[in-house]
């Protein structure tokens, strides 16, 4: 059937609703903040879980929750209910998040390693999953609320402030008072706090969300739908994205650069403290910095993408933060800076901010790119399938902290780190295993940032190219007026 409810012409969005609008991406930023900086150095260095258990994890929850994901997205793309198409899942998803937030960093002792690792697979999985029925639905919006090129970064712009209050409320109260000390992140009874602090964020900010938008987000005009779209299939609709050449040079690029951007996460917590050998009262200034460097990036890509291309931003973004920390890993491991030095903690304090710099410039120019291939994907197939193409670039950013984690966790086990041999201290690790740490921290993740570039650099939706996909669109339902 031909969509010609959707895309109505360029609409501006009320202040407001961008605002509450925005809210919502601080729940990926308190699930992501929490998942990326801790869980890792917990089931590791805490619990005592092997590295690649503990990333066999990340992966088989991403292969799971990745495998849902488009079933998610295409059940909320077709959803009919009073409070429309995307609410009620967001509203159904926050209770089992919290629930398994509040378990998973409160994990009893002395659970044998094969019961351990299904406990924690089910944790996670129900958290990620519970994600994606927020998150998907939220991303859709996107799309929906404006088709103007300029809009939807100003949109996706709004979501990236909330990544940095999200990223902010989990990091600065976690090291500030939970873990504050010296060998605070390493007691197993501080964690449970963790978990407490998240489930009160998630509901706090999903409720915002919700309340905020609802109004706004049921007076948007509904794509009509007919019992002849499901003849397609799932598997058919599946297939028209990869026929779609944006999509697949966007979707191959992202995950790539975000998978990089996950190990470097993974394992900031052990490179922090062993490679680079900052103390405990020092440890967590390049994770609070990221959100301070987040906000100068979002602030950056308001400026820049009225001027450049979505394309070019991203890609700038992803030379410099992978450069920057393998530059700097090499002038440690070369002995120009020595690690635990005033210069050494000044230049990775530095890299953190560029980190949060460079992944909100990357943020803002995926979602905006991501909600004008919808516009294409229309018109090449007659459908808009704003939630499936969400779910695409959600196991993207899944990657990042699933294929992320578990590379960081299979390196781990590679070097000979374990729990059990560190002590707790940096000096009981042999050089070997800290060189390995430095080498998967910056160039590893490196390598996976700049393999991005090429895909990037192919894709060629463009602001010329999107209006005049934005024409099409309007022929097309003009005629289908007159018809």
């Amino acid at each position: 059937m031909i969509s010609t409810a959707l895309p109505q012409p360029a609409r501006s969005v009320p202040m407001a609703l961008k605002f509450f609008y925005g809210s919502g991406q601080a729940i990926n930023a308190i699930v992501d903040g929490a998942i990326n900086t801790f869980l890792l150095f917990y089931l590791t260095a805490v619990c005592g879980m092997s590295g690649s258990a503990a990333g066999a994890i990340f992966l088989v929850s991403l292969a799971i929750d990745g495998v849902l994901d488009p079933f998610i997205g295409r059940l909320s793309d077709r959803w009919r209910s009073r409070w429309g198409r995307r609410l009620p899942f967001m509203v159904a998803a926050l209770p089992p998040m919290m629930i398994a937030a509040l378990l998973l960093f409160s994990l009893p002792r002395g659970l044998g390693s094969g019961l351990l690792f299904g406990y924690v697979l089910i944790l996670n999985l129900m958290l990620r999953i519970g994600l994606s029925v927020f998150a998907l639905p939220h991303s859709a919006l996107n799309a929906e609320l404006t088709d103007d090129y300029r809009e939807r970064s100003v949109l996706s712009t709004f979501r990236a402030l909330f990544l940095v209050v999200g990223f902010a409320a989990i990091l600065v109260p976690s090291f500030s008072i939970i873990f504050a000390g010296e060998n605070g992140l390493q007691d197993h009874g501080r964690y449970p706090s963790l978990g407490l602090l998240v489930a009160v964020l998630l509901a706090v900010f999903g409720t915002m969300c919700v309340l905020g938008i609802a109004r706004g987000v049921l007076t948007l005009p509904r794509p009509e739908t007919s019992d002849h779209d499901d003849a397609t299939g799932f598997l058919a609709e599946i297939a028209q994205l990869f026929r779609n050449p944006s999509f697949v040079l966007l979707f191959t690029g992202a995950v790539l650069a975000l998978v990089g951007q996950g190990m470097a996460s993974a394992i900031g917590l052990h490179a922090l403290r062993y490679f680079w050998k900052l103390p405990g009262n020092l440890i967590q200034l390049p994770l609070l910095i990221q959100p301070v460097g987040m906000l100068l990036g979002t602030v950056a890509a308001g400026l820049l993408l009225g001027r450049i291309e979505k394309r070019d931003g991203v890609i700038g973004a992803l030379v410099v933060i992978a450069l920057y920390p393998a530059v700097i890993v090499a002038l440690a491991t070369t002995g120009v800076i020595a690690p635990g030095s005033f210069v050494a903690t000044v230049l990775v304090v530095g890299n953190g901010a560029i980190f949060g710099a460079g992944g909100a410039m990357c943020f803002v120019c995926f979602y905006s790119m991501i909600a004008d291939a919808v516009d294409e994907h229309d018109l090449r197939f007659g459908m808009r399938r704003e939630a499936l193409y969400a779910a695409a670039l959600m196991i993207g950013s899944k990657a990042a902290t699933g294929l992320g984690a578990f590379v960081a966790g299979v390196g781990l086990q590679a070097i000979g780190f374990s729990a059990g041999a560190d002590g707790g201290t940096p000096a009981t690790l042999s050089a070997g295993t800290t060189l390995g740490m430095g080498l998967l921290w910056g160039p590893g993740s490196a390598i996976l940032c700049l393999a991005a570039i090429p895909f990037l650099w192919r894709y060629k939706l463009t602001r010329a190219r999107h209006a005049a996909v934005l024409a099409g669109l309007s022929t097309r339902r003009a005629s289908a007026v007159v018809a």
